[in-house]
């Protein structure tokens, strides 16, 4: 018996010691456990971003393959029932995701209850979204939204049966046994979706794509997560959870339904083939944000819960983590704006008129990098009721600029121009809900001012406005009508050196952290009573320094 139970344990869990508070939160007095706490962030970090750009990486090139080969019609439609599975998902994922991850002790009796309550949760929700499909059909006035609400269904339950093994890696840090889920399901469901596809399958392709996805993901999930549920779960463990799980829901819920209002109101107001265009030109800077910015954000919730007794080390460690953020991400949006005119010459003519959505896009994928991490940031400090009423502020701002937008342009008949305009309201909607974040997560939460938190980032926002520029003066030379195949690595070849050479010459911190890792370099000093510090990617849970 004592075998058995310790197998259904994560390792290193001991649920009959007693509570470790500096276990929980390292500080700067104890230089050993900082350093391998830092060494196990770091380390993470690393994999986060390995297992997000092997996944952004096949996405790339799946989804080119797929808009080639298909249109703004058939991605609209499955954008459309996707977003209506995405709200199911959430119902039941938020809330347990960020209790099992952020709380300081988990028990068997928490996780076998949470496991317990998501099956049944998702069986029960699986049901009642493929029962509610032809609703859903009825408002988009799409009857095909029938058959593909109750193929995608499945997804909710899948969806479910992963989050406890999931969220036992997270807030374990492992994240190279996270990486071989996630590029798994990436590789082999981009495979199917693009041998359908040539198959001519059509539509069917993108759902194909997505079922093999959620199962590959979550066989190989359960593969390396050592956890196994028992057989007699105790429904106090669920009570534990619930007084924080309640409030992450409501956030989860409300962050979903303003993430997802776009492609909502999008579809019943524009149609699929604008939902198609608008979600094609989103789906790039995701793509970016997600390699760049969320693979920090995936480390965030799990390092500063760590650190929520310690305000200092919590805002010092915060700002480090948007620095990292806005250097991998920022300039990376630049150069995918400045090449958007041949990007979409490639796909073919059935996207053209992409081009504006795609740079107005990378615009609000700019603005979100400064928004990503405050939501793991009020997790992990203990404030997830506030995070749930910002969430549902910009979920009613959304609503209703949209609805304006779509009302005003319902009829007009230029489905790119009906994707730029959803693309400029959430631009609009974005930047009032980051500011308000903003003040909310680091002026008030962490204690440190705005401007002294996003100065570390001024250098990087200059050189993703340098690389967006490159066109312009690509045009002055002649450029601007250069075939597709040529144009593309040529303007952004031009885009990343402009943005590598800007943030050389303006951000000091992040060259002197590349300067110390030339070959015949000494690496800088600790001081006395802690670990080096150096740069943006020396994320350090113990740095105190004013930056």
């Amino acid at each position: 018996m004592a075998d058995r139970t310790a197998a259904r344990r994560p390792a290193g869990h001991d649920p009959a010691a007693p509570p470790d508070p500096s276990a929980s939160h390292p500080s700067a007095s104890d230089p050993d456990l900082s350093a391998s706490q830092t060494g196990r962030v770091r380390t993470a970090i690393g994999w986060s971003y390995l297992l997000t750009a092997g996944r952004v990486g096949s996405s790339i090139v799946v989804t080119f393959l797929l808009a080639k080969l298909l249109g703004p019609s058939e991605f609209g439609l499955v954008a459309m029932a996707t977003a209506y599975i995405v709200v199911a998902q959430a119902v039941i994922q938020h809330g347990l995701v960020a209790a099992l991850v952020q709380r300081e002790r988990v028990t068997d009796d928490h996780l076998d209850a949470a496991f317990w309550v998501l099956l049944l949760g998702g069986l029960g929700c699986t049901g009642l979204t493929a029962a509610a499909g032809p609703l859903w059909a009825l408002v988009n006035r799409e009857p095909e939204l029938t058959v593909l609400c109750v193929a995608l269904s499945p997804l909710v339950l899948l969806q479910a049966l992963a989050i406890v093994p999931e969220s036992i890696l997270r807030r374990e840090l492992r994240f190279r046994s996270v990486a071989l889920r996630t590029l798994a399901a990436a590789l082999l469901s981009g495979v199917v979706g693009v041998v359908l596809a040539l198959a001519g399958a059509g539509i069917w392709a993108l759902v194909a794509q997505q079922l093999v996805n959620a199962a590959v993901g979550l066989v190989v999930l359960w593969l390396v997560c050592p956890w196994r549920p028992g057989r007699r779960p105790r429904l106090r463990g669920i009570r534990d959870l619930w007084a924080f799980s309640a409030h992450s829901a409501s956030a989860g819920i409300g962050v979903l339904l303003s993430a997802r209002a776009d492609i909502i109101l999008a579809g019943i107001f524009f149609g699929p083939v604008a939902t198609g265009i608008y979600r094609l030109a989103a789906r790039l800077p995701d793509m970016l944000v997600d390699v760049t910015v969320r693979s920090v954000q995936q480390v965030a919730l799990p390092s500063l819960s760590r650190l929520q007794g310690d305000r200092a080390g919590f805002a010092a460690h915060l700002r480090q983590l948007q620095h990292l953020g806005a250097v991998a991400g920022l300039p990376a949006l630049g150069v995918l704006a400045a090449t958007a005119d041949p990007l979409v010459a490639l796909l073919g003519p059935q996207w053209a008129g992409t081009e504006l959505p795609l740079r107005l896009l990378c615009l609000y994928g700019a603005v979100n990098v400064y928004g990503v991490l405050l939501g793991p940031a009020l997790q992990a400090i203990g404030r997830p009721g506030r995070l749930a009423a910002i969430a549902w502020l910009r979920g009613a701002l959304g609503v209703a600029a949209l609805a304006g937008v779509g009302a005003l342009l319902a009829g007009s008949g230029d489905p790119p121009g009906q994707a730029a305009a959803v693309a400029l309201a959430g631009i609009a909607i974005q930047a009032v809900v980051t500011g308000i974040s903003l003040w909310a997560a680091v002026h008030r939460a962490a204690g440190m001012p705005v401007l002294r938190f996003l100065a570390p980032t001024a250098p990087a926002a200059l050189a993703a406005t340098a690389a967006a520029l490159v066109p312009l003066a690509a045009g002055r030379l002649g450029l601007a009508g250069a075939d597709p195949v040529v144009a593309l690595p040529v303007f952004g070849a031009a885009a990343t050196l402009t943005a590598a050479a800007v943030l050389w010459l303006a951000d000091r911190p992040l060259r002197r952290q590349l300067l110390a890792r030339l070959p015949g370099r000494r690496p800088a000093v600790a001081p006395a009573g802690g670990p080096a510090t150096a740069g943006p990617t020396a994320v350090s849970v113990t740095d105190r320094a004013a930056g």
